[in-house]
């Protein structure tokens, strides 16, 4: 298998360019994982905010645009099964995971948990800390 081998682009409705990739490698003896990565840039648009200082702060933590990456694999694929294995799971990029980037409110909804869980306050576990 070859390293990042490119399979595939999708241009979405709502604006996002997906890159699908075989991320698969060697596991061990005659057996693989499996493994395509789905990779897209969300860029940031100032007019899902309410103001411009949660703007510039969802700026700052996350930059101009936040990565959204996600794997779709299988463990301990024998070699004979490999491209099989590889086509379910680009079926099943196709069935479940592209409707759900390609939704309208995918971007906004996807930078506000991102903020959301960037922003939290750290306690490592001590409630004195807060």
């Amino acid at each position: 298998m070859s390293d990042q081998a490119f399979l595939r682009e999708c241009s979405l409705a709502n604006g996002l360019q997906v890159t699908v990739s075989d991320v698969s490698c060697h596991y061990y003896g005659g057996y693989w994982q499996v493994a395509i990565e789905v990779r897209c840039l969300v860029p940031l648009e100032v007019g899902n905010f309410p103001d411009t200082a949660t703007a510039a702060d969802v700026r700052r933590l996350l930059g101009d645009a936040i990565p959204f990456i996600r794997r779709l694999e299988r463990m301990a694929v024998a070699g004979d099964k490999l491209e099989t294995v590889r086509l379910e799971l680009l079926e099943r990029f196709d069935r479940h995971l592209l409707p759900f980037l390609n939704n309208d409110r995918f971007p906004s909804r996807f930078i506000q948990t991102e903020y959301q869980q960037r922003s939290k306050k750290n306690s490592r576990g001590i409630p004195c800390l807060l």
